[in-house]
């Protein structure tokens, strides 16, 4: 199969088109023949270097979190799937060093979920990453419906998405202005972190999806009765299935700047990497 691989580190010009062989589903997964996936600053940091898996990384390697495909072969214990169901998928690369920029890739059901076929694989492919993220940090705060929240970045790629997807749970988006709100959502640490917790009311919630940012006896600790939330991205279908659903529903879209050849993926980190750039760049797989 092509596939967009790396064998060391580096600027962009170290990602290369190879020929591997086909992954074969193990029980519990299945084979999903790619036909769209896209571009995101995870891929970036760890193309780079900046962004290390958890465990040493192995070469050659394939980037991507996003897929949206056809399944072609299923594994052992995959009921609720079968051949030719149109999919959207999410594999947390870093960690798995599964990557979603090739002809397939195999996934556990539990991060694939089925998409109607009305559905372009471009659309769906620019929002596993995005959409559930923004997703989680929201299911994190737990807020009742009619709460405020602030979404301390809402023009960024998780910002907005999040700002889209709150009132969708029945939430109140805040003005950056607003203060004493309900629960905040940081997307972008530092100072702007700061800012968006002052902005929470006594007991209010507050969440992070900036780790690092969050640091033991470093600038935040528990204080006015809000403990700060760390969101990691669960990659399931707890976040994935109600992104299928509303894309079927037509209510939720992720902005797409361009779409490229998955051949032009070195152009497409190129891109990514101008400063202030944050406009979606979906793969297309197949002519």
């Amino acid at each position: 199969m092509k596939t967009v691989i790396l064998n060391t580190y580096g600027p962009a010009s170290v990602l290369v088109i190879a020929d591997m062989p086909n992954p074969k589903p193990k029980p519990g997964e299945v084979l999903i023949r790619v036909q769209a996936s896209s571009v995101n600053p995870v891929d970036l940091g760890v193309r780079s270097g900046n962004i290390l898996p958890a465990e040493k990384g192995f070469f050659p390697m394939t980037l991507g979190w996003d897929a949206a495909g056809i399944i072609e072969k299923l594994g052992a214990g995959t009921e609720g799937f079968k051949v030719g169901d149109h999919v959207m998928a999410i594999s947390p690369q870093p960690g798995t060093q599964v990557g979603t920029h090739a002809e397939f890739v195999a996934l556990p059901i539990e991060q694939v979920v089925k998409i109607t076929k009305s559905i372009p694989f471009t659309t769906a492919a620019a929002l596993p990453l995005v959409g559930s993220t923004a997703l989680a940090a929201l299911q994190a705060l737990n807020l009742p419906k009619g709460a405020s929240v602030m979404i301390n970045n809402p023009d960024g790629a998780v910002g907005a998405m999040a700002a889209t997807i709150a009132p969708l749970l029945g939430l109140r988006l805040a003005e950056q202005d607003e203060t004493d709100v309900d629960g905040a959502v940081d997307v972008r640490g530092n100072e702007h972190a700061q800012r968006a917790f002052v902005a929470v009311r006594d007991g209010g919630v507050y969440a992070t999806i900036v780790p690092d940012w969050w640091k033991p006896n470093g600038v935040f600790t528990a204080s006015r009765g809000i403990t700060p939330l760390i969101v990691q991205n669960p990659a399931n279908q707890d976040v994935l299935a109600p992104l299928a659903e509303w894309l079927e529903q037509g209510i939720l879209k992720q902005d797409i700047e361009d779409i490229l050849p998955l051949d032009q993926i070195a152009d497409a980190h190129r891109r990514m990497e101008a400063p202030g750039r944050t406009g979606k760049l979906v793969l297309r797989h197949f002519d």
